[in-house]
């Protein structure tokens, strides 16, 4: 039974999301997964990163992902994807490097990623493939030289390389409207974060991330190309329609129609969409 679910994860489209249903409630006891299709558009491009790796036919080595805040960023990026591929894809031996504006964040990540990996559940699944060697919430190592770092912008991670660069809101929301920092952070990204691949042509960077400014790292990703853009405002604007090369476009038909209903309503986010300047960035 056990060798029929590893190998129905790894068969089906969608192996991630099922993934994240199943072990949801290791890391959210208390609280129940909410479906959403944002969510699944994440592991959509996640997976042709995966993908990529098996096959060895990569369509995309270069992901860049806008969302508003709360919608799933850290956990499906940094907890649930790195899982998922030592574990039901048999790449244990995989390199991930996280980076976010502060170290808390990133360690407090690969705290949950730990904590799911050495679950007696996960283990059962997959404790012949992932053996875990080191458990710290700094990093994460297993017997294939696989490990997870948790770093920050301009952390010690940037002596490293990995197979896996993830930055995760690299920009502190209250310091975005700071030149000094903001440049700071651009120039951190695009001169010492970006050369820490294993292969500079085979190993990935992805960058998840809302937006704080026309010129935070995602405006300098978009100025400079070569990423797959998957953008996800939090109302539809049929001038901005995403569509992705990987095939993937935005379902939505109507200007106004909300992304994550399910989770957040209209009248939940009242408050903040007066916020025009949060709301314009951030949603």
């Amino acid at each position: 039974a056990l060798r029929e679910e590893r190998a129905r994860q790894q068969q089906l489209p969608g192996g991630l999301l099922a993934f994240i249903r199943h072990f949801w409630h290791i890391l959210e006891p208390a609280r129940p997964f909410v479906e959403g299709w944002p969510v699944e558009a994440v592991c959509a491009h996640l997976e042709a990163i995966t993908r990529g790796e098996i096959t060895g036919q990569r369509e995309i080595t270069r992901l860049l992902i806008n969302l508003p805040p709360g919608f799933m960023k850290s956990l499906t990026l940094n907890t649930f994807w790195p899982a998922f591929e030592w574990g039901p894809m048999g790449m244990p031996w995989l390199r991930y490097i996280a980076f976010s504006y502060a170290a808390h964040l990133t360690e407090r990540d690969n705290q949950k990623f730990r904590d799911l990996v050495r679950s007696p559940e996960y283990q059962e699944m997959w404790g012949h493939v992932v053996k875990l060697t080191g458990d710290g919430k700094i990093n994460v190592t297993n017997d294939a030289q696989g490990f997870k770092f948790a770093s920050s912008v301009g952390g010690v991670g940037t002596g490293a390389r990995a197979d896996r660069v993830l930055t995760d809101d690299p920009h502190h929301v209250h310091q975005a409207e700071s030149d000094v920092i903001r440049e700071g952070t651009v120039r951190w990204f695009r001169e010492s974060m970006s050369n820490r691949l294993n292969s500079m042509s085979e190993s990935s960077i992805i960058v998840i991330m809302q937006r704080v400014h026309d010129n935070d790292v995602s405006g300098a990703i978009l100025e400079d190309g070569g990423y797959t853009h998957l953008m996800i405002p939090f109302e539809y604007e049929s001038t901005r329609h995403c569509t992705t090369s990987i095939g993937w476009s935005d379902p939505r038909t109507e200007d106004g129609e909300l992304a994550w209903e399910e989770r957040f309503s209209a009248k939940d986010m009242a408050a903040f969409k007066r916020q025009i300047y949060l709301w314009s960035g951030q949603y």
